[in-house]
């Protein structure tokens, strides 16, 4: 019964809903996006649902389990202006996803408000439950220290095993593809609230005693993302490198947090090392980026694969996406014109010599569907009008 009580007040929180609306956009963006600029979607099924779903369940019980271990404790304060500023980030700022940068946040306010000794704020506070005792800056480290191993978990199992291209033009008028990354997931946190403002409210709400101090449980709606895009390289060798960094890191913050039992003072040093290590990975991940040699342009003597179509002849075809097809059938191609002609000659197999990224050549060939070269399922830039 408990469970399911949990489960419910979850599923009635504005954040969790404000979250589910931003992934239906931003899967219709991405559908929509890929259908103006290639005819018909890379990918047609809502992919970001399936993440924000499975996603979402997996890492929250992990980190779920871990924070039950070591016994993550908010106050309920700071419950309220995390979600907060999460559904306000959600509806205002619809291009990015800061969940670091929000827990830093709050960890800050949750710190100084106890200070705050004016006549009408510190009612306020009491009333939430802000204390200094409830806002104990291990707690904080641990909070942001699993944000980061969601983010990792997530970008390394999910992020680039969908590479959608993006066309943009470059000053020169030259066209180049990239590779976007947007998706997001809340991920069902189980944590200590102490104190029993809830139960106060809600009577039927379970309290239980821990050494003479009342606790509810409570199931947070984590956020979990990265905005970021691919220029040059190949995104899921990008991400999964990322991913395994930030791992490392979150390692890094768990081994602070059981140094903090010891040394509370050190919370503070892994709060910072936490969150300027955060930031300078995503932007050493973008640098490395953007100095790779390689762009993912028109090319003279082929044409660019920009990707595959799942569930079609191509990924038989062991292509990747940065391959040059030079020649199709044992016909030289540089269109996509050029291409579908090639296919005609013979219309129920293809024979593709291609050129990977690091200049090796290679054979390639499948069976295609009777009469539907068309459907062959490589992503390429079309012909200009």
């Amino acid at each position: 019964m408990k469970t399911l009580l949990a489960i419910g007040f979850y599923l009635l929180q504005p954040a969790l809903w404000i979250a589910i609306i931003r992934v239906f956009v931003t899967s219709n963006r991405r559908i929509s996006r890929e259908r103006k600029s290639f005819t018909s979607a890379v990918y047609s099924d809502h992919f970001e649902w399936r993440h924000f779903l499975t996603g979402g369940i997996e890492i929250g019980l992990i980190l779920s389990l871990i924070s039950g271990l070591v016994g993550l404790t908010l106050p309920l304060s700071s419950v309220v202006l995390y979600e907060i500023v999460v559904a306000i980030s959600l509806i205002i700022v619809p291009g990015a996803i800061f969940p670091v940068l929000i827990v830093l946040g709050v960890i800050l306010v949750a710190q100084f408000m106890p200070q705050m000794e004016t006549e009408w704020l510190q009612p306020v506070a009491n009333v939430f439950g802000a204390s200094r005792a409830d806002t104990a800056l291990g707690n904080g480290l641990l909070w942001l220290t699993l944000v980061l191993l969601g983010i990792a978990i997530f970008v390394w199992q999910y992020a680039g095993r969908f590479p959608s291209p993006q066309l943009v033009d470059e000053r020169r008028g030259k066209q180049i593809a990239n590779y976007p990354w947007r998706e997001l997931l809340l991920a069902p946190l189980v944590i200590l609230i102490p104190g029993s403002a809830i139960s106060n409210v809600l009577p039927f709400w379970p309290l239980f005693q821990i050494q003479g101090q009342s606790y509810t449980i409570l199931v947070l709606p984590l956020l979990i993302g990265v905005r970021f895009t691919v220029f040059r390289r190949v995104p899921r060798e990008v991400y999964q490198r990322l991913g395994r960094q930030l791992s490392g890191l979150a390692g890094l913050g768990l081994l602070t947090v059981m140094l903090t039992y010891f040394i509370p003072a050190v919370a503070w040093v892994g709060i910072i090392i936490l969150c300027v290590g955060y930031l300078w990975l995503l932007w050493r991940t973008k640098q490395g980026d953007r100095h790779y040699p390689f762009w993912y342009s028109k090319v003279d003597n082929g044409i660019r694969v920009l990707g595959i179509r799942p569930n079609t002849p191509a990924t038989k075809m062991n292509l990747h996406i940065g391959d040059v097809i030079l020649e199709c059938n044992h016909k030289k191609v540089r269109s996509e014109t050029e291409l579908y002609e090639a296919l005609l000659i013979n219309p129920t197999y293809c024979h593709l010599k291609v050129q990977d990224r690091d200049g090796n050549f290679q054979i390639t060939e499948t069976a295609i569907y009777t009469g539907a070269p068309h459907e062959i399922g490589i992503v390429l830039f079309q012909d200009q009008n």
